[in-house]
């Protein structure tokens, strides 16, 4: 069946239920998985008075942005590990979240995405858009979401 499922996360509760759920199909299916983080590059201006943010603080956004994103690939890590299902690490800048997952799938030639969604409604959809639904859009790959 599947033989490489890219699992992204963004290390809320509900991606971390579709975590469990990624690692405990991979197993059925003797799937390997690469766990996925994008983190969006920090922006040079910084929106209020038209304050430009210095390279120093740009540094210093970027490097907790990678260290949040590497702790939750990490936590993708331990639970394949417990469950015996091999596993890769991926954690890139991406301009989009969605463009990130996407690329890392073709990239990393996986055969099946699974991703949460948060199921935003209404307004909230409209105003933030839908990762998920972008990444359906846009692979080439199945893509699997879990609610």
């Amino acid at each position: 069946m599947f033989k490489h499922i890219l699992i992204p996360t963004d290390g809320s509760a509900i991606s971390a239920k579709a975590v469990k759920a990624g690692i405990a199909f991979a197993k059925q299916t003797g799937a390997k998985v690469t766990g996925y983080h994008a983190v969006e590059p920090v922006p040079v201006r910084l929106y209020g008075e038209g304050y430009v943010a210095d390279k120093q603080m740009i540094a210093e956004f970027e490097r907790r942005a990678l260290a949040a994103a590497k702790k939750h690939v990490a936590a993708i890590a331990r639970a394949a590990r417990q469950a015996g299902v091999k596993f890769e690490p991926l954690v890139q800048i991406s301009r989009t979240p969605y463009e990130g997952i996407v690329e890392a799938a073709r990239k990393r030639k996986c055969d099946l995405i699974l991703m949460s969604s948060h199921g935003h409604r209404g307004l909230t959809r409209l105003m933030l858009g839908s990762v998920a639904d972008r990444v359906m859009t846009l692979s080439k790959v199945p893509v699997l979401v879990y609610r």
